[in-house]
């Protein structure tokens, strides 16, 4: 009987040539792009999970709330490690981490290899005790206990030396220091947003860190508690301390510091904290994804039940004559499934082999190394089963009961008639056209946001700035010699040097000034710069002056400030000039100037206070110029030139500064063209369906289109005729999807501190792209059914 099912399965989808392709080329190409979405989603949703205890592992964000606004930062002051081990039971371990990796860059050396390295973290002895790293040599206890101690991960160790255990205690030089290597850890085995080469102990940098301030915030603060009720207990008792200990100052100056935990694995997508890792992305995208996924596999759906529906009547008799021999409905119903579990087990195998096809593309596209593993994957085959399962309830179920039902008596006398069917097949257009308006108006609104935030004035002239890496003491000690040589290159206007990348200041302060009460502090970003840094960058200034003036050896700290900064201390800019102030007790000088606000990190985070000092302070990391872009190519070697002769054993490491802005959107950019192409994936399918239920359409009213051609109707009004019932279905499409975009989108876009508004022009595109689609669509076949000969339509009659 199985066999007799499988037989008339197959002669049934050969006879039915047109739909059996069109089914399965829907299908395969809905399922190819839910495998790779579930592969991109489950990749994304795979960082930190790994870690050994990666439930109890917590990352200590501070909240900073002033004059009604709240700066939520990934990182805060040391004091807090301090706090958690010595006055929180809870705290089982815990550890802060200086990260290296932003702007920043070691030379190390080992006998003849040398290589620069920028993954690297500053971490105290505690580091791998919250993150159970597995050790190869050296144990988590000792490894970071000394000054001058490094830890490399398996990959590095191999890269400077033969193998693991020649390089465990092994001496290198790091920049100018000899460093000794106290343990090598297994690469990790998943994806981290704390990806590094090498951990060096964080008293090889600082001499002494002061544990007894709550500024200034330099550091991301780790904490591991005994379970997840522990994590709040220990919450509540963090902020309950801050509180008694800092409460009446804060209150004085009506500002409020605190700090919430945050679980490592949702770092990864959290945009909402200033000062994070780069590559965080919005969880809402993520979810937006899947979203595709089950619309793309809905719309597959959709078109093999309309097509399946469509040609009921043609299916009419053999279901009465099987009846009529003593068929039962039940095993109708197993054909038909038959059927369909056939069309879908042939779309899931090429529905594979378009994934293995497709992926290196979109692992270009995404900037991710996803490979289909076919047995080695525990979980693709189950993936697959789970699609064959509901791909055929979904697209077969309707289909089975529909045909299953009609009664024979009516077909055989040739009064049957599909009732209901119509309608119904409306009904699922209607909805896969509802669901291309959403996936329009969110792909329409998602590049216009991204457009407007990498094309936004961000308040410095980032097109015409390069900067240069200045990565170790010979470099920096050669600064002044570089500028002067730099600023006599035809082309370039201005050179200046600081210790950060202008797009992405980690370093957080207290600042402080003359009038504010005792032991108050506003959190700012600080950075250093020289002489000619305003003019470099080209900020507006709109009080006071620059540092032109200002010499980098003059005890005296001078300070520009921007217009938050002035503002979160409560002055104009004109009574901040001249002030006494400092981002430090022990770094206390003057307002020299008050700038424009300016963006120093991605559009996501809000403006915050920031502040630029000279003076011997400096430590120089980064140089920067500003220079004619017409000549940059001849700017750039001559640079290289110079550059070899003061610093010959490094390499000229140049680099575009609106590039680097560019990256913070790196992550938006990348799920912004995925969700674009599958947006286009999900139209095609549709379009597919859509033609193939068009073409069934118009050859069912072949003989109305001859009976009215002969009566004299002229080709457009029959395609007008057979279109206009596809606008309706349309405009009803959009009416569902709008709302419904409006929404979701408007949700996405609040991770955007500056955002674009949402305009009627993106529904109005929407809709209009819609109704040109499916016109194009159904228009082929409403030609080809009016230009029909009617003498060929009437023959029968």
């Amino acid at each position: 009987m199985l066999k007799n099912f499988l037989n008339i399965s197959i002669r049934n989808l050969k006879r039915q040539k047109a739909n059996s392709i069109i089914n399965v080329a829907g299908l395969s190409v809905g399922i190819m792009a839910c495998i790779i979405i579930i592969l991109y989603v489950r990749n994304e949703l795979s960082y930190e999970k790994w870690y050994p205890d990666a439930d109890k592992i917590y990352r200590v964000n501070s909240i900073y709330e002033t004059s009604g606004n709240v700066s939520k930062l990934a990182i805060g002051p040391s004091k807090v490690i301090q706090v958690s081990l010595q006055d929180i039971p809870e705290t089982v371990y815990a550890t802060f981490v200086f990260d290296w990796r932003v702007g920043r860059e070691l030379l190390i050396k080992h006998d003849d290899k040398s290589f620069i390295e920028q993954n690297v973290f500053y971490a105290d002895s505690s580091f791998f005790k919250v993150f159970d790293y597995r050790f190869l040599e050296g144990n988590q206890n000792d490894a970071l206990r000394e000054s001058k101690s490094i830890v490399f991960t398996e990959s590095t160790a191999l890269k400077y030396f033969d193998s693991v255990e020649e390089a465990f205690n092994s001496t290198v030089k790091l920049n100018d220091s000899e460093v000794k290597i106290t343990g090598i850890v297994a690469d990790p085995k998943g994806q981290t947003a704390l990806e590094f080469d090498m951990v060096v102990s964080t008293n090889t940098l600082f001499n002494q860190i002061d544990n007894s301030r709550w500024f200034p915030m330099n550091y991301f603060n780790y904490v591991k508690v005994k379970d997840e009720l522990a994590a709040q207990q220990y919450q509540d008792k963090l902020n309950a301390y801050i509180q008694k200990d800092f409460g009446e100052a804060m209150e004085a100056n009506g500002f409020k510091m605190s700090f919430e935990i945050q679980p490592i694995t949702d770092m990864h997508f959290n945009t909402g904290y200033e000062a994070d890792y780069s590559g965080v992305l919005s969880k809402q995208l993520i979810y937006s994804l899947i979203a595709i996924a089950i619309f793309i596999l809905l719309i597959a759906c959709i078109n093999y039940i309309n097509l399946s529906t469509a040609k009921s009547e043609k299916r009419a008799k053999e279901v009465g004559i099987r009846k009529v021999l003593g068929a039962h409905r039940q095993q109708l119903v197993l054909q038909f499934f038959g059927e369909t579990f056939l069309v879908v087990l042939f779309s899931v195998v090429l529905g594979v082999v378009l994934a293995e096809l497709f992926l290196p593309f979109f692992n270009q596209m995404a900037n991710v190394q996803l490979s289909i593993e076919l047995f080695e994957d525990r979980q693709f085959i189950p993936m697959l089963l789970g699609f064959i399962i509901v791909v055929a309830l979904l697209s077969g179920s309707y289909p089975a009961s529909f045909l299953s039902s009609f009664q024979p008596a009516k077909v055989l006398k040739g009064a049957f008639q599909v009732k209901g069917g119509n309608m119904f097949r409306r009904v699922l257009v209607t909805l896969q056209f509802a669901v291309s308006v959403f996936l329009i108006t969110g792909t329409l609104i998602l590049y216009f946001q991204l457009t407007y935030i990498q094309s936004k004035d961000i308040g410095y002239d980032q097109d015409q700035v390069v900067m240069v890496k200045l990565p170790d003491s010979n470099s920096r000690k050669a600064y002044s010699s570089i500028k002067s040589r730099f600023d006599n290159i035809v082309g370039v206007e201005a050179v200046t040097a600081s210790n950060n990348e202008i797009s992405n200041v980690l370093s957080g302060w207290g600042a402080v000034m003359d009038g504010l009460p005792e032991n108050v502090t506003i959190s700012f970003r600080g950075m250093c710069g020289d002489q000619d840094f305003l003019e470099t960058f080209g900020f507006d200034l709109i009080a006071g002056e620059g540092f032109q003036n200002k010499s980098d050896w003059d005890s005296t700290v001078y300070y520009l400030v921007n217009r938050t900064g002035i503002e979160k201390l409560g002055l104009t800019p004109e009574e901040a000039v001249g002030k006494r102030f400092g981002i430090d007790e022990s770094m206390m000088g003057y307002i020299s100037g008050v700038v424009e606000d300016f963006h120093l990190a991605s559009l996501h985070s809000e403006i915050e206070p920031w502040a630029v000092y000279t003076g011997p302070q400096n430590y120089k990391q980064m140089l920067y110029a500003r220079v004619d872009m017409s000549r940059i190519e001849a700017i750039k070697n001559e640079m290289a030139s110079i550059w070899s002769e003061f610093v010959p054993n490094r390499q000229f490491d140049f680099q575009y500064v609106n590039q680097a802005v560019k990256s913070l959107y790196k992550k938006d950019k990348q799920l912004g063209q995925i969700i674009l192409t599958f947006t286009i994936l999900a139209i095609v399918i549709g379009c597919l369906g859509l033609f193939g239920l068009a073409s069934y359409l118009a050859e069912k009213r072949t003989k109305e289109i001859g009976i009215r051609k002969v009566l004299g109707a002229d080709v457009s009004k029959i395609v007008l005729l057979l279109s206009k019932e596809y606008l309706w279905i349309i405009l009803v499409s959009n009416l569902i999807g709008w709302p419904i975009a409006y929404y979701a989108m408007d949700k996405w876009l609040q991770s955007f501190a500056f955002r674009i508004d949402i305009h009627p022009a993106y529904f109005l595109a929407a809709g209009l792209t819609t109704v040109f689609v499916a016109l194009i669509t159904v228009s082929y076949q409403s030609l080809k059914a009016a230009n029909s000969n009617p003498t060929e339509a009437l023959r029968s009659e």
